[in-house]
C-alpha cells in the first residue's frame, strides 16, 4: 500500500508504530475499516525480520466503549494472527 492512498486516514492518528504499536481509541473513533487500513499500512513498514519478532500492542480504550475495544482486539487477533502473539487490553484507573 502506498502512503498517498492512505494519507488522509493517517492524519487522523488512529494508530502509531514505533517499538510499540499504540492505538488510542476514543468515542468518536472513525470506522473500523479506516483503522484496519491504518494498521495494514503501518505493519507493512517494518522488515520481515522485525515482523518475525512480533509487536507489543497498547490499546487505550479509556475514552471508548467496551464493544469498540473488544472489536479491535478481535480484529487484531484475526487479521494479524501471524504478527501478534498476545493482545491484552488493560484499563488503568487512578480513582
Amino acid at each position: 500500500m502506498v502512503a498517498t492512498t492512505i494519507l488522509l486516514i493517517l492524519k487522523k492518528k488512529l494508530a502509531f508504530l514505533g517499538l510499540i504499536l499504540t492505538i488510542p481509541l476514543c468515542s468518536d473513533q472513525t470506522s473500523m475499516e479506516e483503522l484496519s487500513a491504518t494498521l495494514d499500512y503501518l505493519l507493512s513498514i517494518p522488515s520481515e525480520k522485525c515482523k518475525a519478532r512480533g509487536f507489543t500492542v497498547i490499546m487505550d480504550g479509556r475514552k471508548s466503549q467496551w464493544n469498540i475495544v473488544k472489536t479491535v482486539v478481535l480484529m487484531l487477533q484475526v487479521q494479524q494472527l501471524l504478527l501478534f502473539q498476545n493482545v491484552i487490553p488493560a484499563e488503568v484507573s487512578l480513582w
